[in-house]
């Protein structure tokens, strides 16, 4: 039975002005998952950083420190499915808290094979990519769901909004810690700081309580039954199903633009690492500014209608990079990439948690992040294109076509459009 306490349930939020951290007042339960969420992206992004160096030095291969940031994705497709049963089967808290520990006794190990030199041979970095991976997949969308049971429903625009605030400032946080840190003292103490990033999220799942989690009887049946369950709901309820193919799409546009942007910045701007991180840092610095309207005074019109609009945006952005050949442009541009990617995460995530029953809600948060694990693939056809025709033209044709898309659901979707 869902606890509706004082300390849990706090009020209202009040009509008007500014309310960007409403969801966390007189609720400890969202602090301590809000704070974790700081710790544990920070912690993603300083690996994401650190993993993409450390095997270019060791390999001297472009391709290995690609494909070595890139193969964490793998376990996703393999796991993440099923980490979506257990969540749905045990105790959420537990489990995104026994899958972080087993991520900090990773960073320790390695940071300790790296110090003592042992890490000569890149596939002991694809080890560990693998390794973390494992948890990330299980991880990830145990805590999107934990969201939904420490928060009522009325602050669930909110909770979202400051959880997508995580994700962009710690993209900025992490990516000027791991530089300033290799840089320093050498790529150990990454991974310490990573484990240690870990082990405070962990201590912050301790006191956690879940006071929104309501009674499940996935056990009643055996986990690939459970599976079926979850697929067979997002299938056969229409607006689950089209948010998760619009998800789809943005994943298939938007989240290439990371694994791509060493191939465009040298290719089609003929210019070096530095612009490549301007224009990473420009689309955090829109991100954020996105995560913090929409905390703060929420969205501008319906939250259907701001996930379809936005989609189009950030698929125009792309096709404006391919048909950029200024710095200054494709720099800029990606300010609006931050904006329409936030705002679209936001709308949609909300949209679906209003959807899902909370039974259910394991399952289908993994596969809302199962197509995370597609975007190896993606950047894998785009650059194997765009080798053959060249970058600037394969991104044309590829954001054209998601444009196209994007207008066909706006179009068509209009049971989207009116949702709230």
């Amino acid at each position: 039975m869902i606890d509706s306490s004082d300390s849990d349930n706090p009020p209202a939020p009040k009509k008007g002005g500014m309310s960007t951290f409403s969801s966390l007042k007189g609720n400890p339960n969202h602090g301590y998952l809000f704070t974790g969420n700081l710790f544990s992206n920070a912690a993603q992004w300083l690996q994401f950083i650190t993993i993409g160096w450390l095997a270019l030095e060791i390999s001297g291969s472009m391709v290995h420190s690609i494909m070595a940031v890139a193969v964490r994705a793998l376990p996703t497709l393999l796991l993440s499915p099923w980490g979506g049963v257990l969540a749905d089967r045990m105790d959420r808290r537990s489990l995104a808290l026994f899958t972080i520990i087993g991520m900090a006794v990773a960073a320790v190990a390695f940071a300790i094979l790296v110090s003592l030199n042992f890490v000569t041979n890149i596939w002991y970095v694809y080890a560990y990519t693998l390794v973390t991976g494992v948890g990330f997949a299980i991880n990830q969308p145990v805590r999107f769901a934990l969201t939904a049971n420490v928060v009522p429903e009325r602050y669930m625009t909110n909770a979202l909004a400051l959880n997508a605030m995580t994700v962009t400032s710690m993209r900025l946080c992490g990516a000027m810690l791991g530089g300033s840190l290799m840089v320093l003292v050498g790529f150990e103490w990454n991974f310490i700081v990573e484990a240690s990033l870990y082990i405070g999220t962990a201590l912050l799942l301790l006191p956690m309580r879940t006071p929104y989690r309501e009674p499940s009887d996935a056990k009643q049946s055996s986990p690939f039954n459970n599976l079926l369950e979850g697929l067979h709901f997002i299938i056969s309820e229409r607006v689950m199903f089209r948010l998760m193919l619009l998800n789809f799409v943005r994943t298939g546009v938007f989240m290439p633009l990371l694994l791509l942007m060493p191939a465009y910045t040298s290719e089609v701007l003929g210019a070096g690492p530095g612009v490549g991180t301007a224009m990473m840092v420009s689309m955090g610095v829109g991100g954020l500014t996105a995560s913090f309207i929409m905390s703060s005074w929420g969205f501008f019109t319906r939250k259907g209608l701001v996930c379809l609009l936005t989609l189009g945006s950030g698929c125009m952005v792309f096709t404006v990079l391919g048909l950029s050949s200024w710095i200054i442009v494709s720099v800029g541009i990606m300010i609006i990439m931050g904006l329409s990617q936030s705002h679209f995460i936001v709308s949609n995530q909300t949209l679906v948690q209003k959807v899902v029953p909370d039974t259910l809600r394991g399952r289908v948060s993994s596969v809302w992040h199962y197509e995370q694990g597609l975007i190896p693939l993606f950047s894998l056809v785009i650059g194997l294109t765009g080798s053959l025709i060249g970058m600037a033209l394969t991104m044309t044709i590829y954001g054209a076509v998601a444009v196209v898309l994007a207008g066909i659901f706006l179009i068509r979707f209009t049971d989207i459009r009116e949702l709230d």
